[in-house]
Parts: structure tokens; C-alpha cells; sequence
């Protein structure tokens, strides 16, 4: 009678099926981490620590009434004919991911606009509050602005937090 003898797997294999379940766990928890949502971290961290996103959508419009012009658009810079034009953005919420809004009056936010010449003279810088965490909108004051080429950008503040800047938006006013 002949003794068979089997072979049992080497410990080279052993590590590839340990080294296969590995990454099957831990991908997900990879791909997960890489979501290209805005970072925002806990408050506890310290104050500074809170990542507001930066405000989105910058437009411009004659006035409140009147249509709005994309920053950024292909077709070029927006052109308005209105001593007061209106500057709005629209701004992120701070909640934490996966709540709601709280329909109760609280805290509002603190919006920040930021007008130049498009050479970078200042030729104003104001500050407001939202009543919402969704929209801000700045009416430019009668007399603010002449005929030229202006830029603004506007950023969200919070607390002791604030978000990034957003991108200059140029514009250029043609008063009638």
C-alpha cells in the first residue's frame, strides 16, 4: 500500500488570502474618506478648526429685480448698468451632515463682501448677516460705483470661523 501525502498550503498563500481580506475591509472605508464633500470638523478641535465651505455661485444683477449674471461665464464678464447693482452667492449649510435645519429663529451668519477697483483699490468692504444659511445678497449704495471694471468676492463667517474666499468675480459697470 502506498502512503500519499498531501501537501498543505505554504504560508506564502496563507498571506495572500490574510492580505485579500484586508483590503476587502478596508476599501470601503477608503473610498469613503475620499468623498469630494467639504471637510468640516468637530468645534471641539479648538477655535479655527471649523472648515466652513467657501460660498458658491457668485453673480451680479442690476438690481433686485433683475435677472443675475454668472462669475466665471463663458460669455464673459457681467456687464451692469445700474449704479446699484446687487452681489449673491450661495452659501453652504454648517449643520452637520445628515440633519435639518432648524426652522426656529437662531443665530445668523455672517457674510462678508469685498469690493475693488479691478486694479485692487478698495472700494468697499461689508459685512451682514443671513437670515438663512443658503443665500446672501449685498445691494450696492447709489453712488458706490462709477463707470469702470470692479471685482468682489464674498466668504462666510462663523463664530470665530470663516470660509475661504471665493474667486474674484469681475465685472464692469456701464451706467446709462
Amino acid at each position: 500500500m502506498r502512503k500519499t501525502s498531501r501537501k498543505r498550503p505554504g504560508r506564502a498563500v496563507f498571506a495572500l488570502v490574510a492580505a485579500c481580506a484586508i483590503g476587502a475591509v478596508a476599501a470601503p472605508f477608503a473610498i469613503a474618506g475620499a468623498s469630494s464633500q467639504p471637510t468640516v470638523r468637530a468645534a471641539a478641535e479648538g477655535p479655527g478648526d471649523l472648515l466652513l465651505p467657501t460660498p458658491e455661485a457668485p453673480r451680479i444683477s442690476n438690481g433686485p429685480y433683475a435677472g443675475f449674471q454668472l462669475c466665471g461665464s463663458p460669455a464673459g464678464d457681467p456687464v451692469v448698468t445700474s449704479g446699484t447693482p446687487t452681489l449673491a452667492a450661495t452659501l453652504e449649510s454648517v449643520a452637520p451632515p445628515g440633519t435639518v435645519e432648524s426652522a426656529q429663529p437662531g443665530p445668523r451668519r455672517r457674510v462678508e463682501f469685498q469690493v475693488d477697483t479691478a486694479a485692487g483699490a478698495p472700494v468697499t468692504h461689508k459685512q451682514l448677516t443671513s437670515d438663512t444659511s443658503h443665500d446672501a445678497a449685498y445691494q450696492l449704495a447709489e453712488g458706490t460705483l462709477t463707470d469702470g471694471a470692479y471685482r468682489w468676492r464674498v466668504r462666510v463667517k462663523d463664530g470665530a470661523t470663516e470660509s475661504a474666499w471665493t474667486a474674484w468675480c469681475s465685472f464692469t459697470v456701464a451706467l446709462r
